[in-house]
């Protein structure tokens, strides 16, 4: 189908590609200037529409739900995520914030014994594991309890996963303690 220059033209000016981009995405969508859009921005040479978000064919907010097995926030399959360094840097400080106020606590006889910063523990055990690991191993039998608090320790995932290594470890000494 042959396509307007005036519509690659108008495409180009809106997704902000240059119009050669415009016009062979137009071209391969049989003109469609939205399916044209769309390509763009899967291709990631789009910018993100103002106020963030992508495009789509779905139906404004409120007019309806999100497709079955799509999370909203979340791109849709085979889109592109841009991902800028503002954004990689931002995420890296909020992780380190929160790696530092996320801590270990080392409990024994059910008074606290001491904390230990997460950030610090995980750079213990890359470079110390031989060290590390035995020392947390050998404080279980001898009635140390670790637990951890803070934002990182708050999600279901990690709850989760606590809960059930908590419960492996006590199947083990249980096992240990059978005649």
């Amino acid at each position: 189908m042959a396509v307007a220059v005036e519509q690659a033209r108008r495409l180009s000016e809106a997704a902000g590609v240059d119009v050669i981009a415009a016009l062979s995405a137009l071209e391969r969508q049989n003109g469609d200037a939205l399916e044209a859009m769309l390509e763009l921005e899967r291709l990631g040479l789009t910018e993100p529409p103002p106020g963030g978000g992508c495009f789509s064919t779905r139906p404004a907010a409120g007019e309806g739900p999100p497709p079955p097995g799509e999370r909203a926030g979340e791109p849709a399959r085979g889109m592109v995520l841009v991902l800028t360094w503002s954004d990689l840097w931002r995420g890296l400080k909020g992780l380190f914030r929160k790696s530092l106020a996320t801590r270990l606590e080392i409990w024994r006889r059910g008074e606290p014994v001491t904390t230990v910063p997460l950030l610090v523990l995980v750079l213990l055990l890359v470079c110390f594991p031989r060290i590390i690991v035995p020392l947390l191993l050998i404080g279980l039998p001898l009635g140390f309890r670790y637990r951890f608090s803070g934002p990182l320790a708050e999600r279901k995932a990690v709850k989760g996963f606590l809960a059930s290594l908590r419960e492996a470890w006590e199947r083990f000494l249980a096992r240990l303690r059978r005649p």
